[in-house]
């Protein structure tokens, strides 16, 4: 196993864990802390820090790879022949070793997480709640359907950060990495040389998937006040059917109403920032794709994702976007949409 711990501060996980039971972990990166993270952002996200473990795996023939954060409080892996795993393909790995264990069980993610990662939970018998982005968001809202009797044992962010309900709602990476690893070594002790990814080879990816961002034109200090209207006018524009094909979306019992996928229980949690997402399809009615805008809690931007299943979707969707609600509704004179462009 190679840990690869981004001189942040999860080089413990190797001597004090993995080392400790026997594990061969020959091979792992940066693993004494320092501050000024000399070889590569530690981040799970990082392309610099995937590419260095894939190769770390790929050159010592490893069963596993492992990135950490800064903290441990997220992680990702690359499974055996060199595939990384973050993102919507470390939910979906949980996801797979959460369901073994808790069959029908609710999992919790943001709203970013594409449509090809609920068919594959649902496929699995499981159910998928789509939430706010932010990682406190998906973790309380497991937390809030538990209370409320749905029973909800996995909660995750495509950024990494993660929590399980027998861990008690921690955002623990280490802990995510435990699991990952049983469920390893379960399926060598069974005869399995797959390995850790084969559990995911049925997720397809979207076609296309792109992020924008567009800079608040404002104080600093209006600048909340701003990047709000904007979200409310794009939820106004799509309510009054002038962005044709698109809808505000759903999933399940929390629909679509103040703020974005919220809660549907009589004590919904307080907004820390407002955010939408819209599915579009075309004049056949065919869903080509979704489009989740959201104002950023820190930073005076607003943030776009979009996802589709047709080639040249997100152009066409951000093209609609740019003409039929930036430039049409006046929210342009608000935005550097110079991105868009």
């Amino acid at each position: 196993i190679i840990v690869n711990a981004g001189n942040g501060s999860g080089g413990f996980f190797t001597w004090d864990v993995l080392d400790q039971l026997g594990a061969d972990t020959f091979g792992s990166l940066h693993l004494n802390p320092d501050g000024m993270f000399p070889n590569h952002i530690p981040n799970p996200e990082d392309k610099t820090a995937m590419a260095l473990t894939r190769a770390a795996v790929l050159e010592n023939t490893a069963d596993l790879g492992i990135v950490f954060d800064t903290d441990v409080d997220r992680s990702g892996v690359v499974d055996n022949n060199g595939n990384p795993i973050n993102g919507d393909k470390l939910i979906a790995l949980m996801s797979a070793v959460v369901l073994k264990e808790h069959p029908g069980t609710t999992i919790v993610t943001d709203a970013r997480t594409s449509m090809e990662l609920t068919r594959f939970i649902t496929d699995r018998g499981g159910h998928h709640c789509l939430y706010r982005v932010g990682y406190r968001n998906v973790i309380d809202k497991g937390v809030h359907l538990n209370q409320d009797g749905v029973e909800t044992h996995l909660m995750m962010e495509t950024s990494g950060h993660g929590a399980l309900k027998e861990n008690y709602f921690l955002d623990d990476g280490a802990y995510m990495v435990v699991k990952i690893i049983i469920e390893m070594v379960r399926m060598r002790l069974e005869g399995s040389d797959e390995g850790i990814g084969s559990l995911i080879k049925d997720l397809e990816e979207p076609l296309e998937s792109i992020e924008l961002r567009m800079n608040i034109i404002s104080e600093p200090k209006y600048a909340k006040a701003r990047g709000r209207e904007v979200i409310e006018a794009f939820r106004s524009y799509i309510e009054e059917g002038q962005l044709k094909g698109w809808e505000l979306g759903a999933c399940g019992d929390c629909w679509v109403s103040e703020g974005c996928l919220v809660d549907s229980n009589d004590s919904p949690a307080a907004i820390d920032a407002h955010m939408y997402r819209a599915k579009v399809s075309n004049e056949k009615n065919e869903e080509i794709g979704w489009v989740h805008i959201r104002q950023s809690i820190h930073n005076p931007n607003i943030a776009i994702n979009m996802q589709s299943s047709v080639p040249g979707g997100c152009q066409l969707m951000t093209k609609v976007f740019r003409d039929k609600f930036l430039l049409a509704s006046g929210m342009g004179k608000t935005l550097d949409f110079s991105q868009v462009d």
